[in-house]
């Protein structure tokens, strides 16, 4: 955001502060950025065919053991019958959590998945 021009910034809905969240929100303040924070449950449409499905985080399950990383946006993007599963910063109890909550149904099958960097 310091070297493009943003418009607009969707982030998962935040439950504690941090200096680089901070100093995030000083940014798009000065810079008049939109923020748009999402949460598990809602839906970010980007054109016709193209949408994205907040899966996490959740209110109602905040993960109190690194926060930061375990409460980061999840989402499902879906472009026809096309699927990609992005897990944002999640650790493996972020992921054990998700599983359960979606567990019985096809939310999570995607035919990409972009694994989380704190898996290896």
């Amino acid at each position: 955001m310091q070297e493009i021009k943003v418009n607009n910034v969707i982030i998962g809905k935040q439950f504690e502060n941090s200096a680089n969240y901070n100093e995030f929100l000083k940014l798009v303040k000065e810079r008049n950025i939109k923020v748009h924070a999402v949460e598990a449950g809602q839906t970010i449409k980007i054109e016709n065919n193209l949408y994205f499905v907040v899966l996490w985080p959740s209110s109602k399950q905040v993960i109190s053991e690194n926060g930061i990383n375990n409460n980061s946006l999840v989402c499902k993007m879906m472009y026809q019958k096309f699927s990609m599963l992005f897990t944002g910063d999640i650790e493996e109890c972020a992921e054990k959590a998700i599983v359960e909550k979606y567990k019985g149904n096809n939310v999570l099958q995607s035919a990409i998945l972009k694994v989380a960097h704190h898996r290896f």
